[in-house]
């Protein structure tokens, strides 16, 4: 069976379907970085500020 796709002028829906998918696949790698990037930011302000109440509760313990 031959799968004929639809062309327009000399432009195929095949490649369009390719550079669609590569485009995406483009975007979803930025789309990653920047998220891990925001993780990894909101994660060490929850570590700071959880340190600094270790550290609170440990000077009037201390004390």
């Amino acid at each position: 069976m031959k799968l004929i796709l639809v062309s327009i002028s000399g432009f195929h829906v095949g490649d369009m379907l390719v550079q669609l998918f590569f485009f995406l696949f483009i975007l979803l790698m930025v789309v990653l970085v920047i998220s891990l990037i925001l993780s990894s930011k909101k994660r060490k302000n929850k570590l700071d500020r959880l340190e600094e109440k270790i550290d609170s509760l440990h000077s009037k313990i201390n004390k």
